[in-house]
């Protein structure tokens, strides 16, 4: 018997799934923490050049009591200025007047301009310190962050590539708690790292192994709930990570320095490790690996907690195709699936590129925004945590408009308007009205992003889905990757990184007119159901599969669990 047919005894989502899925969104928020602290970490300070101890001005001989009074007169005397439209100062960043002790045999006078050599000072009005001034990442070395940034989407990259075939290969439970043993190290040990390549290296690490808990705890969610249940799960952990986002701000507000941010946000992991007795291994993966008796214990083990009962012969309860089910496990178990398997059938071949391009576009333009926030003309504050707040009813708009209209349009929605208003903002100037519109662009990208988890999750077997959710997400962390890189580039145009952007969101989503529709579909297990699934879907608006169509109700009875059908509730079958 098939998983979801299991369900129909056990429960779809019961107080059991319930609880577990519950416990595992919740390690959704440190992942967002870490994923997004840059924005804090790395913040962007006025900063000036250093004027060496002999020369620097005598305040108390100038009767300048405060700090904030003796540093502006510094900086008057020493660093060179321009005037704004508004009539204000604003001082260079990486020059100083030469002094009599710079002179030497130059024969400079005091209106010649220097290179700064005595170090930087900086406002410290917000931040207390960030790594851009602890690791002098100013002037020439301004574009390090941005490197530190794409270092840590490289480390994502290797964590989809790792972490989605060591759970295919351990299992869901047994990866999830080896990621997260090693990413509880390497982010606490980020606090105390003494030089900038040190902080490189273990914020790589920590994306790695940051990204493997993040994907497995999505993986393992959808695998336990029924297919009614998917979308309103991939919500939840949607939700859950804009929440930590928001948190984050409130953090990074009350925690002006750096060293202290990294540390409050990495002891989550150490406290998840509670759920040791509350995470169960996927029934679904066991079953796709021939493993019926450990499989069948956390199955009795679901409906003891749900007040079900379950058939006492529950895995082969259906004579007809139980000998057809256990070869297709056993040609799949007895030659192990590699990423290849990807790729060797012509349907999954074209659902897979297609579904790479969409996560490269959605993990583009996501941290494209996100990481932007400062640039927005407003309280870096307030803009982070707008955008956090912005996802939540994006992710509940995207679960609504999924169980209505089907997953193909809608993804396909969520990116031409993401791509339409990345567009419209490149002719809008900096301030609310800009933010506005970005944000607008960011509930567009949110909705696709949480989506694409999902939709990815239906269209792969069970005997690869690790496998290509994790090398879905590979794709994705490239454009994370090339994403600060082609912020940079707003340096010499600035409307070109809002052009990637908006132009690779219209590409994915009119690629993705091409996937099939799952609304109702039970999960696909073997190789073979993979590329039987959307044979011969064409490149059109309405296929005979979407709920709109005339097929409808053929397609869903094929689908659909009995007792959903029925009842279209996650009311629970006794037998």
């Amino acid at each position: 018997m098939h998983y979801d047919g299991i369900l129909d005894h056990v429960g779809h989502f019961g107080k059991y799934q319930k609880l577990v899925v519950l416990a595992l969104c919740l390690m959704q928020g440190p992942s967002a923490c870490q994923f997004l602290a840059q924005v804090f970490l790395a913040a962007n300070t006025d900063h000036w050049c250093l004027i060496p101890a002999s020369e620097a001005i005598n305040c108390t001989q100038l009767q300048l009591k405060s700090v904030s009074a003796c540093q502006e007169e510094q900086k008057n005397e020493s660093i060179p200025y321009e005037l704004d439209d508004d009539g204000k100062r604003v001082y260079s960043s990486c020059e100083r007047y030469a002094t009599a002790e710079d002179d030497g045999d130059q024969g400079w006078n005091s209106t010649d301009v220097i290179a700064c050599d005595a170090g930087w000072d900086f406002d410290r009005s917000r931040y207390k310190s960030t790594i851009n001034d602890e690791f002098s990442l100013v002037c020439e070395r301004e574009d390090f962050a941005d490197i530190a940034q794409s270092v840590w989407f490289a480390g994502t990259l290797v964590g989809s590539l790792v972490w989605g075939s060591v759970a295919d290969w351990l299992g869901r439970k047994a990866a999830f708690f080896l990621s997260l043993s090693l990413v509880s190290i390497s982010s606490i040990l980020t606090s105390f790292v003494p030089t900038f390549s040190a902080y490189m290296a273990a914020r790589f690490i920590t994306a790695a192994c940051g990204y493997g808990v993040s994907l497995i705890a999505s993986i393992a969610s959808k695998e336990l709930v029924g297919p009614w249940k998917r979308v309103l799960v991939g919500a939840m952990h949607s939700i859950a990570f804009a929440v930590g986002y928001m948190l984050l701000s409130f953090a990074a507000f009350f925690l002006r320095e750096w060293r202290h941010l990294q540390l409050a946000i990495s002891l989550p992991y150490v406290v998840a490790f509670l759920l040791i007795p509350i995470f169960p291994e996927s029934p679904r993966w066991l079953i796709s690996k021939g493993k019926f008796k450990e499989a069948t214990k956390i199955i009795r083990k679901i409906a003891k907690v749900n007040g079900t009962t379950v058939p006492e012969d529950l895995i082969n309860s259906s004579p007809e195709n139980a000998d057809e089910q256990k070869k297709e496990i056993r040609s799949d178990t007895v030659r192990r699936v590699t990423h290849l398997d990807l790729f060797r059938t012509p349907n999954l071949r074209k659902k897979t590129l297609i579904i790479f391009l969409d996560w490269f576009a959605a993990v583009m333009v996501f941290y494209g925004l996100s990481l932007s926030t400062s640039a927005l003309g407003v309280d870096d504050y307030i803009a982070a945590f707008v955008s956090g707040a912005v996802e939540i009813p994006s992710y509940l708009f995207c679960w609504f408009i999924m169980e209505r209209i089907g997953r193909r349009l809608s993804l396909v929605g969520f990116y031409i308007s993401a791509g339409v208003f990345c567009f419209i903002s490149i002719f809008i100037p900096l301030g609310p009205a800009r933010v506005a519109v970005a944000m607008a662009g960011k509930f567009a990208v949110s909705g696709a992003f949480s989506h694409i988890y999902t939709y990815s999750c239906e269209i792969y077997p069970t005997v690869v889905r690790s496998i290509g959710m994790g090398m879905s997400s590979m794709v994705g962390r490239i454009s994370g990757i090339l994403c600060p890189i082609i912020l940079l580039l707003g340096k010499y145009w600035e409307p070109l990184p809002l052009c990637v952007f908006g132009g690779s969101s219209l590409l994915a989503g009119t690629l993705s007119l091409m996937l099939p529709e799952t609304l109702g579909c039970d999960l696909l297990d073997s190789i073979e159901e993979g590329e039987e699934f959307g044979k011969g879907q064409g490149f059109h608006l309405f296929s005979k599969s979407d709920p709109d169509a005339t097929t409808t109700a053929t397609h869903l009875t094929n689908y659909m669990p009995l007792s959903t059908l029925d009842k279209h509730s996650d009311e629970t079958v006794s037998v």
